[in-house]
């Protein structure tokens, strides 16, 4: 018995330290120092098993988590993991997990600016169309994509004729994405006040979790989304109903997938393209569609899918993602912000767009053209392989000093928060450079910008509009306060 409570005892301090350690390291990573110094051990040693690294990788991140919410802990929201193995400067790579294969080998990264725009810019960037985000649709039970939404536009080569055709569709049948566009009045949705969105904000701020964009900023980003994209306005039994159809990508990823979930899939989307095809503006363009020899029904449920899940995104990347981040960011020192927003919301928008990403991570995965070997900051070398999966990351490359550090490229004026900088319109979070797209005629492309994307412009527009219902929520609490303390 004795010998038993003494074996207890020694498994249960086991037991209490592995418990501790990754605490204690989780704690350690808070202080700058410790964690630069954590990420180039793990870059420079764990690099041989990908598994290994991928999972400390995650441990080192999980204090972003209260920065960026739950997907904080991935490895496309912090530019230190470039800083500190000198990565903009010594081959502009990250080793990324292998979608094909998380357990050997590597996607290679693109992050520094020069890199990542050269993919972006690329007009004979090549995609796989088998894959939507790194799942293969012919292996999908029916009713997850509707007839005529595969192959969808992220799909598709950047030079392929029917990609420029669907594009030019937009930009003739869908004003709301042009660049000079005069959007409908701000709607709040009946049950939402602007205290509601501030209380709301302020307590992801606290808890972050489980939800990366909450339900409410979900809601309210939705409906003015789909009134300026499509001019319908959706009910409080359909925005649920949205979420999770939006939900669908997340279990397609991890396979769950099923004949039942395919015919559910696909009576969600119906509702959201039947509703959007009775309108004034769905029968317009699909009218448009069809006086190009194109299948209206098709493009408009291709449209709607696009719009819907690389758009709005729901609880992951997308339009939400972007306005949460703004929110929380205005929340986290209002007095402080707020002004900063008044003076120039466009600037405040596309600072936050840049230093704190929102939508998708950048053009992943795209196909690899050409074998060859790189030399990472840490000296280790990697072999990228023709045919093999590339990708980007656009959030690293609007940090890189060489573009965004000011007259010194200093690493430090990259990372401030800075309105109205010098080169903001050079971001990449749109893909194209927004100076480039700005040059285009219209959405179609153009060679300055032959990659984009369609609403670049639209966001913008919907986050300002959502801001300033924000900082109305600041003004009605602080008005409150005041006159409970008369």
């Amino acid at each position: 018995l004795v010998l038993d409570m003494g074996l207890c005892g020694c498994m249960c301090r086991v037991c209490l330290c592995l418990l501790a350690l990754p605490l204690l390291l989780i704690c350690s990573v808070c202080i700058p120092e410790v964690e630069l110094a954590y990420i180039r051990f793990v870059e420079t040693y764990t690099i041989g098993v990908p598994p290994l690294r991928l999972l400390l990788l995650i441990l080192g991140q999980v204090p972003r988590i209260w920065e960026h919410g739950p997907l904080g802990v991935g490895p496309v929201w912090n530019p230190r993991l470039i800083y500190a193995v000198d990565g903009y400067k010594t081959g502009g790579l990250l080793p990324f997990p292998n979608p094909e294969n998380f357990t050997r080998g590597y996607m290679l990264a693109r992050v520094s600016y020069e890199k990542v725009r050269a993919v972006h810019h690329n007009p004979h960037l090549k995609r796989d169309g088998k894959r939507f985000i790194g799942v293969e649709t012919a292996k999908v039970p029916k009713g997850y994509f509707s007839e005529g939404v595969l192959p969808t536009l992220l799909q598709m080569n950047t030079d392929d004729p029917l990609r420029y055709a669907h594009r030019d569709l937009l930009s003739a049948a869908m004003p709301s994405i042009a660049q000079h566009f005069e959007p409908p009045e701000f709607k709040p949705l009946p049950d939402i006040s602007p205290i509601d969105l501030v209380q709301d904000i302020s307590w992801h701020l606290k808890i972050p979790f489980p939800k990366v964009v909450s339900t409410m900023v979900q809601n309210i980003f939705a409906y003015t989304f789909f009134r300026h994209a499509f001019g319908v306005e959706l009910s409080n039994d359909e925005l649920p109903l949205l979420r999770e159809w939006l939900g669908v990508p997340g279990k397609l990823f991890l396979g769950i997938v099923s004949e039942a979930g395919g015919k559910h899939c696909q009576g969600l989307a119906k509702v959201f393209e039947d509703k959007v095809a009775a309108s004034e503006w769905g029968r317009q363009f699909m009218e448009e569609a069809e006086s190009r020899g194109l299948n209206g029904i098709e493009r408009l449920r291709k449209t709607v899918f696009e719009f819907s899940f690389a758009g709005f995104g729901g609880d992951g990347p997308g339009g939400a993602l972007a306005t949460m981040k703004m929110l929380r960011f205005i929340q986290k020192s209002p007095e402080k912000y707020v002004p900063l927003f008044k003076k120039d919301p466009e600037a405040f928008v596309l600072e936050v767009i840049r230093t704190q990403g929102g939508g998708g991570a950048g053009v992943n995965p795209w196909v690899v053209e050409k074998t060859q070997s790189y030399k990472l900051g840490t000296g280790n070398v990697l072999t990228e392989y023709a045919g093999h999966y590339g990708a980007t990351i656009a959030l690293h490359a609007n940090h890189d000093p060489s573009v965004f550090g000011g007259p010194s490229a200093d690493q430090q004026y990259a990372m401030t928060f800075i309105p109205g900088r010098e080169n903001a319109d050079r971001m990449l979070t749109f893909v194209g450079e927004l100076r480039e797209i700005r040059k285009c005629p219209n959405v179609t492309g153009c060679d300055a910008a032959p990659r984009f994307c369609l609403g670049t412009f639209m966001l913008q527009r919907i986050m300002k509009q959502i801001g300033f219902y924000y900082i109305q929520g600041l003004e009605d609490q602080l008005g409150r306060r005041e006159h409970e303390e008369m």
